[in-house]
């Protein structure tokens, strides 16, 4: 191997040997995802890295590097692609196809990848290729050979000397997450270096054998425009411009520089060098920090004697260093490092706005500079291999503690790594242009953290994931946006190969969805949406058309346990019995007569137990049953009681919409004491239509369903209502069935046990609950994070994935036709006039 001018020599596994003869390992850091709202969590995360810092200093030189990693959007669509609905393909095909399309004219996608570099020494390493050559010509006689001003040697069996060494700090990194790379990762995350803003698959650059052709681009000043370099390479070219950090604030707590760099909106690298310089010997810190503290000393002193005020320079000064002898006498070492923004873009113009973004978003805490006349030392400095050495220029010196407070190797995703997109993670909170009235498409574009979800593999199971359950629930205050987010991930659902039913009480969907139908522009711009709306099947329970007498009687489609379990709880719904024992009694034993004339052959159903209480020779008995006559006569409870006549719901085709006409909710903040009969023939119905649902869940167990099921907080207000949900939720993965639950409580979800049953949380706020929610999303209560949700805005919300990241999302629908399709009000002049003012 010729030794040229290149700044790597050799590559091997995951270490690479420089031209200065330095040996560097290099590993990858499984970064932590963190919420900003649980700082307890945050300071425990900065113990840690701390603690990392400290194993690290006896091998005196390493690297922190943060560089925007790209995803191969594609790909994870294309994985996503084997669940497409057999049927109809194209619909699933073309919407991944316009996802990637949309996401990717915006820029580059991408995701932040953490490495980290560490020095070896060995006896094999010598200061200069001189001694180097010199050691090992005992050893390795056969393997090295001089040339003219040259000399020849095998780096890579020189590297093979110190997989050992290597090993050892593997062995030392295990425990936090910290695995080596493999050979491939080194050469594309090397060749990464010189080919920054360009367009390129990672596949196409991770295979190159010659270092020569790892370094092969042309790095260069432009001439008009200091501070900016031109990379020209065979992909095209690029600019970028390096800013070093000048100097932070004596106090560095939650500087959080690495989580600043991921939520910028453009893709940016921070990388850091770091030395830990000798603490002890004539020439160690403690001897340099003894003679500055005495040199300051004597100039407080000269101060006072002359009767003034000892400066706050002075008195800073002397804080510090005694800080730092305190620490340098228990151990502790300190760090001296360069720290540094790498920018880069496809003009001039764009490196220099989005350098000028970061400069100004710091000012107030931390000076970035733009290092106009040293762009290309700062680029060959911050390459991989490269130690921070004698460079003086931004050298900053702090201990391990602020060094952690960085937050190097945290990251804050959310969601699936494959999946539809659903939103985006806020990361602007109320620095919008207009505070907490910013609107939220400002909050979603100003975000390049795109959030994906797969509603089926949610129910499949997902190795790493921290929440085994298939569920998903939607809970919140109504008008928050609760709607629009189970409507989106419905019509996702709807693309995949699995059965679904939407259970819409309130009859929204299907008008919503036949207004778009019967739209002259969206059937010219959007006919294969247009079809696949036509496709679905709206079923809408008219009790008006004899047809659907009984659909929801559970004696017509349910066996004999639960058919008597739910009749019994509908007339209890409908008319509680409490503590009235006979006329309990007469009601089970009306259904067990009826129950038994089924099982004899004959066709019955729910109205028949009302007869035979009606028929009753008890006088009480009697006019119970003729009440509940009077009560089902001419109403929707048709529906629910019948004699038989009609075959009970039974759906085959793939994805429906179920509404009841003509049924009116009760209000969320009435009391179960103050309900009228409207909302007591309504529960009774939810009660069989939930029933309903466990059992669509359950009929066919090689079949993937899904069930959505909006103002689910009804089952909440009766014990039997309850008992429903939760047996719904328990038909999971052995059933290959899903539930999505748009409730408005986090409550409603059921006891603390059952609450685990849902593997994804979306909770938009409900001031009544706002602890509640917290806590159940593993949140702090306290009065920030309280504030957070207050100031929640319509389309916001927190969500739980199933790795049990907590963060808050900005919902997003890419497609025109999509929006308009889950509107749930019209705007009008007035909103729209407000809209202006504001």
């Amino acid at each position: 191997m010729t030794v040229v001018k290149n700044p790597i020599v050799a590559i091997k596994d995951n270490l690479l040997l420089t031209s200065d003869n330095n040996i560097w390992a290099y590993f990858q850091v499984s970064p932590k995802t963190i919420t900003q709202n649980n700082p307890n969590a945050i300071q425990e995360n900065k113990e840690q890295m701390a603690n990392l810092m400290q194993l690290l200093a006896p091998y005196e030189d390493v690297e922190l590097i943060m560089f925007p990693r790209t995803m191969n959007l594609s790909s994870k669509f294309t994985k996503l692609s084997e669940g497409f609905d057999k049927k109809n393909p194209d619909l699933g095909e073309y919407y991944s196809s316009e996802t990637v399309n949309l996401l990717e004219r915006e820029g580059t996608i991408y995701r932040p990848s953490f490495l980290l570099g560490v020095k070896i020494k060995d006896q094999y390493i010598a200061e200069s290729l001189k001694e180097l050559f010199n050691k090992l010509t005992t050893e390795l006689v056969d393997e090295v050979l001089g040339f003219a001003g040259y000399e020849w040697i095998d780096g890579e069996e020189l590297l093979d000397r110190m997989i050992e060494v290597s090993n050892e700090v593997t062995q030392l990194l295990y425990s936090f997450s910290i695995r080596p790379l493999d050979e491939k990762e080194m050469i594309y995350v090397n060749r990464l270096q010189y080919i920054r803003g360009m367009r390129h698959k990672i596949e196409d650059e991770n295979h190159w054998q010659d270092i020569e052709d790892i370094q092969s681009a042309v790095i260069r000043p432009i001439k008009k425009g200091k501070g900016i370099l031109k990379i020209e390479d065979e992909l095209g070219e690029s600019y970028l411009s390096i800013l070093p950090i000048g100097n932070f604030p004596d106090n560095m707590s939650n500087m959080n520089i690495f989580q600043f760099a991921q939520n910028l909106n453009f893709p940016v690298e921070f990388r850091m060098k770091l030395h830990y310089p000798e603490l002890m010997g004539s020439q160690g810190l403690q001897m340099r920090a003894g003679w500055l503290n005495n040199r300051f000393k004597d100039e407080q002193s000269d101060q006072e004697k002359h009767g003034d005020e000892p400066t706050d320079r002075v008195l800073t000064i002397r804080y510090l260093l005694k800080h730092m002898r305190e620490r340098m006498n228990n151990g502790e070492p300190i760090i001296d490092w360069l720290g540094c923004f790498v920018v880069y873009g496809n003009t001039r113009q764009e490196v220099r706005q989005r350098s000028l973004t970061i400069i100004k978003l710091l000012s107030q805490s931390v000076k970035v500079c733009r290092g106009k006349n040293d762009q290309i030392k700062l680029f060959y400095k911050l390459l991989m291999g490269q130690s921070l050495g004698n460079q003086t220029h931004w050298k900053q010196r702090t201990n391990v503690a602020a060094i952690a407070e960085l937050l190097f190797g945290t990251i804050t995703e959310l969601g699936m790594d494959s999946g539809w997109y659903i939103g985006r993670q806020d990361v602007v909170g109320l620095k919008g242009s207009k505070g907490e009235k910013t609107e939220l498409e400002e909050l979603i574009y100003a975000s390049n953290k795109y959030v994906f979800l797969n509603p089926l593999a949610i129910a499949e199971g997902i190795k790493g994931a921290l929440y085994d359950a298939p569920h998903m629930a939607v809970t919140g205050k109504t008008g928050k946006g609760k709607t629009f987010l189970v409507g989106l991930i419905f019509l996702y659902s709807s693309f995949l190969e699995a059965q679904s039913l939407f259970i819409d009480p309130k009859g929204e969907k299907k008008k919503w969805f036949m207004k778009l139908v019967n739209d002259p522009y969206y059937q010219q711009n959007y006919p294969l949406f247009i079809q696949h709306l036509n496709r679905i099947n709206y079923v809408t329970l008219n009790v008006n058309k004899k047809r659907n007498y009984g659909v929801l009687d559970p004696f017509v489609y349910l066996d004999r346990i639960e058919a008597k379990q739910v009749a019994q709880d509908m007339i209890d719904e409908l008319s509680p019995l409490g503590s009235n024992h006979k006329l309990k009694g007469a009601v089970l034993e009306g259904i067990q007569k009826v129950l038994t004339s089924r099982d004899a052959g004959e066709k019955v159903g729910l109205l028949h137990v009302v007869d035979w209480l009606e028929k009753h020779s008890d006088e009480k008995i009697h006019e119970y049953g003729r009440f509940l006559q009077l009560s089902i006569t001419d109403s929707i409870l048709r529906l629910g009681f019948s004699y038989g006549e009609n075959n009970g719901l039974d759906f085959k085709e793939k994805t429906t919409v179920l509404e009841i006409q003509g049924l009116t909710l009760p209000k969320d903040d009435i009391s179960l004491e103050l309900y009228s009969d409207a909302d007591r023939k309504a529960l009774c119905l939810m009660i069989s239509l939930g029933r309903f649902c466990e059992m669509f869940g359950k009929k066919d167990i090689e079949k993937k369903t899904a069930v959505y099921f909006t103002e689910a907080w009804v089952f909440n207000k009766s014990n039997s209502g309850r008992a429903i949900i939760s047996s719904i939720a328990r038909v999971g993965r052995s059933q290959m069935n899903q539930l999505v639950l748009d409730t408005q409580f986090i409550d409603d979800l059921g006891t603390e046990d059952e609450k685990g049953n849902y593997g994804v949380v979306f909770a938009f706020d409900e001031d009544s609950e706002r602890d509640k929610i917290l806590s159940h999303l593993g949140l702090e209560r306290n009065e920030e994070n309280r504030k957070e949700m207050k100031r929640m805005i319509k389309g916001q919300c927190w969500m739980r994935d199933i790795y049990g990241r907590v963060g808050k999302l900005n919902v997003h629908s890419l497609f025109e036709e999509f929006t308009e399709a889950l509107k749930t009000t019209e705007k009008t002049s007035n909103s729209e006039a407000e809209e202006q003012v504001v």
